[in-house]
């Protein structure tokens, strides 16, 4: 199974699901919270190969609200928090925050 990255063009809300196929995954990504209201031509998708170890029998994506999932998507996929959160004091608590370059900019500004 391969992972793959999926995102309305141009935005920054993304998923990463796992599919045999480009056209699976451009399906799977209607049903993730990143492009369930948009339109299936507007649906960005490219491979995410650092994310394929992360694929278990039965899993569909990666969930950013599981401490396993999200430290993946962070450390392997580049994900961070939206930017205007960066700062917010919930990144510090954050299970992925010594993989997120955005976290460790800001420690190291501090």
């Amino acid at each position: 199974m391969k992972a793959w990255l999926v995102r309305e063009k141009n935005e920054f809300e993304a998923a990463v699901v796992f599919a045999e196929t480009r056209g699976q995954a451009k399906s799977m990504a209607l049903h993730t919270d990143a492009c369930e209201d948009v339109d299936f031509m507007s649906i960005e998708v490219r491979r995410a190969k650092e994310a394929d170890k992360y694929y278990k029998p039965g899993k569909r994506e990666l969930d950013w609200f599981n401490t396993e999932d999200r430290i993946a998507l962070v450390k392997d996929c580049g994900f961070t928090c939206i930017s205007d959160a960066r700062c917010a004091e919930e990144c510090a608590a954050c299970p992925a925050k010594d993989y997120c370059d955005d976290y460790i900019d800001k420690d190291s500004e501090e």
